[in-house]
């Protein structure tokens, strides 16, 4: 399990007895969780380390003090992090750096509780952009760093990346959906962010990327937006990326997304490729 600093502990502590007392724990209230987080900052004294890493031990010691009473499911571990990201912008000031970090808490903390990954993830992702959102963090950017805390949470944990990328772009896609944001852009950005992660770490970009198309489609199919365009928005993001490395990466994430994926037809309108294949 996780090792809590002074915050996390706090927090933990805090709200363990909150939950105790109200009985709230299968539907944990994001306005608890924020009281109690910019309540544990404004005691300390000295806090120590930046917004980010304070922000992770918190979430981390909220989803502690979850599980100490009994767990939850649903969507606690979104509204944890949206409560602990708007606890943070009561008492100082959030970043998209932040986001980041809360992100790796998140995966962390799930892990430690023995949650099922794939959830856990996209619901960490949505949290932190919805709550980025809800303190005026820039949405594009917003993205970028909650990407790069799902890569980065998911290689501490021992996770699968492949598994990861469709939790991730699920999360990114409902988020950007539900905050009426850019959702092609956003969607682009992320399998970007994906393949090129894949990349540097030797793992297959063919299956990272239609995993990740895989996870444009389950969320534009739930949240309205038109599923064909989503999905090509992120088989574009895909395979420029991996033009980026090689042309035979590009290449190879170019064949597997182009096509049938999830009962959507996908085609990939990215000049990147189509200047290849007319060489």
């Amino acid at each position: 399990m996780a090792i809590l600093g002074r915050i996390g502990t706090t927090v933990r502590d805090a709200l363990t007895g909150t939950l105790e007392g109200t009985g709230r724990v299968g539907n944990v209230a994001i306005d608890t969780i924020r009281d109690t987080t910019a309540n544990t900052l404004r005691s300390a004294r000295s806090l120590g380390g930046d917004a980010g890493h304070l922000a992770q031990d918190a979430i981390v010691g909220t989803l502690q003090a979850v599980g100490n009473v009994g767990g939850a499911g649903g969507s606690v571990v979104r509204d944890s992090i949206i409560g602990v990201i708007q606890g943070v912008g009561m008492v100082g000031t959030a970043t998209t750096t932040m986001l980041h970090d809360v992100v790796v808490g998140a995966i962390r903390g799930s892990s430690d509780a023995g949650a099922e990954l794939g959830t856990a993830t996209q619901q960490a992702v949505e949290g932190a952009l919805r709550g980025g959102a809800s303190v005026g963090l820039a949405a594009e950017e917003s993205v970028v760093q909650v990407t790069r805390g799902t890569i980065a949470g998911t290689r501490e944990v021992g996770g699968d990346l492949t598994n990861a990328a469709r939790a991730a772009v699920a999360g990114v896609v409902t988020a950007v959906a539900g905050t009426a944001g850019d959702v092609t852009e956003a969607t682009t950005a992320t399998t970007r962010q994906l393949i090129s992660s894949a990349a540097q770490t030797g793992e297959d970009v063919a299956q990272v990327a239609v995993s990740a198309v895989n996870g444009a489609i389950d969320a534009a199919r739930t949240t309205g937006q038109n599923v064909e365009e989503t999905a090509a928005a992120a088989a574009r993001g895909a395979v420029d990326a991996a033009y980026d490395v090689s042309d035979a990466a590009g290449d190879a994430v170019r064949n597997a997304v182009t096509g049938t994926i999830n009962g959507v037809r996908v085609s990939v309108d990215t000049a990147t490729g189509q200047n290849r294949e007319n060489r």
